[in-house]
């Protein structure tokens, strides 16, 4: 009973609390139309002021007319905050594209090899001079991972490596270890009393080992071949040739010579690009060396005649010195450009790998009018290795499958580069 009564208290207490309200809002309700509105005005005014505006939203003509429903009014703020909200959006929306496509770029330049753009400088010096300087041709991790992977190779490859050498001097070797063919190279220098040759090791990238991956997936980019067609001046590339140069200290000089006189194209259009692995500070370090212009006179009639090209020598060319070098920096030259390498008088050792290209419509040179065979010379000092039937500097390889006079078109020299538009070689 008691639960009973005091909820009973409790709900008149309440019953009266809201009537005393309502009399109290009668009470001070004007009666008249003018008066409410001047009430209700004075109101207004007493309150605080509120985060929202309001504005009338008309339900219709009689809403407009003072007739019908009563007016809605809602906060203007919110209205307005959403149209900016959406006006954020639309104006957020291209920028966001925008950053996405930033996003992109950045992650495509992670993945790409060459970060250097060819200059109107460099195509101009190339063309006139036979050779140009690219600072910061490669980079970074790709840097690291490049150097790492040409000296895995060149550790896997140097006993081949030694006895081509041997073989170029004519000493047949059979040594299967690099001691023993290294040993084999310096007892027939000696004999002969020349300095021991330079180490070369070819083709670095045709092995089917995860650092030869690495080298082929560099110089097969679509973005090294732009480089070699942007300087060259053609449309399309195809990739030739790779090579391991790694010059010991004390190591002798590297003598004047060109490169496309050993090559079986026809054609003027042949690039290499001489990649400095480690830092080459000054000219003791072994830099190549060019001489100037030297390409002009040297070219693609050589293989049909000697004439004028004789005493090469006394014509006074300039010579090109690129040093200091830092490792990613690389020199391009011509193929026809005669160039040379000074002895390694420096206490450290000198790596670099080169990269060469040609012209994708070039041919397989003649043999009929020629002074020679043009791969007489590589022919004699490189064999195919019989347990890596794609490693190797010899034209054996591929040369048999390619008539004299045809389009050189072989998957040991793949396409690398056309360039958007331009006619696909045949």
């Amino acid at each position: 009973g008691g639960m009973v009564r005091g909820a009973c208290i409790r709900a008149a207490v309440l019953l009266a609390w809201v009537l005393a309200s309502c009399v109290d809002g009668w009470l001070t309700y004007p009666a008249t139309t003018g008066a409410r509105q001047g009430w209700e005005q004075s109101q207004a005014a007493q309150r605080p002021p509120s985060l929202f505006s309001c504005r009338q939203l008309k339900m219709g003509a009689a809403a407009s007319e003072g007739r019908g429903p009563k007016v809605w009014k809602v906060p203007a703020a919110i209205d307005e905050m959403v149209g900016k909200s959406r006006q954020r959006k639309r104006q957020q929306r291209p920028q966001a594209q925008r950053q996405e496509q930033q996003n992109v770029q950045k992650q495509n330049q992670k993945q790409t090899p060459t970060a250097n753009v060819v200059s109107v400088k460099h195509a101009l010096e190339f063309e006139r001079e036979g050779h140009t300087m690219l600072r910061n041709l490669v980079s970074g991790d790709t840097l690291a991972r490049l150097t790492e992977a040409v000296q895995s190779e060149y550790d896997h490859r140097a006993t081949e490596a030694y006895n081509n050498k041997l073989r170029e001097l004519g000493v047949r070797s059979g040594a299967r270890s690099r001691a023993a063919s290294k040993a084999a190279l310096a007892q027939a220098c000696q004999k002969r009393g020349l300095p021991v040759p330079t180490l070369q090791v070819y083709n670095i990238h045709r092995a089917d080992r995860p650092s030869s991956k690495v080298i082929r997936d560099f110089v097969t980019s679509a973005e090294m071949g732009r480089v070699a067609a942007d300087l060259m001046g053609v449309d399309s590339v195809m990739l030739y040739q790779t090579a391991a140069f790694f010059k010991r200290a004390g190591e002798g000089e590297t003598v004047w010579h060109s490169d496309l006189n050993t090559a079986p194209f026809d054609t003027n259009h042949m690039i290499t690009f001489w990649i400095a692995l480690t830092d080459v500070p000054t000219y003791q370090h072994s830099p190549l060396e060019f001489a100037s212009r030297s390409h002009r006179d040297f070219a693609l009639a050589y293989w049909f005649t000697i004439e004028g090209m004789k005493n090469l020598d006394t014509r006074g060319y300039t010579v090109a010195k690129f040093a200091p070098l830092s490792a990613g920096d690389a020199t391009a030259h011509d193929g026809w450009l005669i160039h040379a390498a000074p002895p390694n008088e420096s206490k450290h050792h000198r790596k670099a790998l080169t990269v060469s290209f040609v012209e994708a419509h070039a041919r397989r040179l003649g043999v009929e009018g020629t002074r020679f065979e043009p791969n007489d010379v590589d022919r004699k000092g490189y064999k195919p290795v019989a347990n890596d039937a794609l490693v190797g500097n010899t034209h054996e390889t591929w040369i048999p499958e390619i008539t004299p006079g045809q389009p050189v078109r072989h998957k040991l020299l793949p396409i690398v580069y056309t360039r958007p538009g331009a006619k696909k070689p045949a």
